[in-house]
């Protein structure tokens, strides 16, 4: 019969345990960075956001308008007189090419969330 022997089997798995731990810590610092972006980098005094933390997943999401929620206060936004009824427009609404949230937030997020995860991430 055969016989096999693993010497050191302890430290290998002491060290999976505290990579474990690592990876739970980390779990529960993304959603803060993710916070904590927003407050500092997009300057947003509440920041809007949702976190789901299902067995071994972590799902945080951020809503970005493209404008405020809020309707505008300016006056010549505003109607004046009575509405006038004019025919539907035909074909397709056309939108704006441009990216939600700039080049440079999400360049600043990517930055925050490589370094956080490579701090976090050492191997013991």
């Amino acid at each position: 019969m055969f016989e096999v022997k693993i010497e050191g089997v302890e430290e290998l798995l002491a060290k999976l345990n505290q990579y474990d731990t690592q990876i739970t810590t980390l779990r529960r610092k993304m959603p803060e960075e993710l916070e904590n972006w927003q407050r500092e980098d997009m300057r947003r005094k509440y920041p809007n956001m949702q976190t789901e933390m299902v067995a071994n997943e972590t799902s945080a999401t951020t809503l970005i308008w493209p404008r405020s929620r809020q309707p505008s206060k300016d006056t010549h936004h505003r109607r004046q007189g009575p509405k006038q009824y004019r025919p539907a427009k035909r074909g397709p609404v056309v939108r704006s090419n441009r990216p939600i949230l700039r080049a440079e937030l999400l360049r600043q997020l990517w930055d925050r969330m490589v370094r956080l995860t490579a701090e976090a991430m050492k191997w013991p």
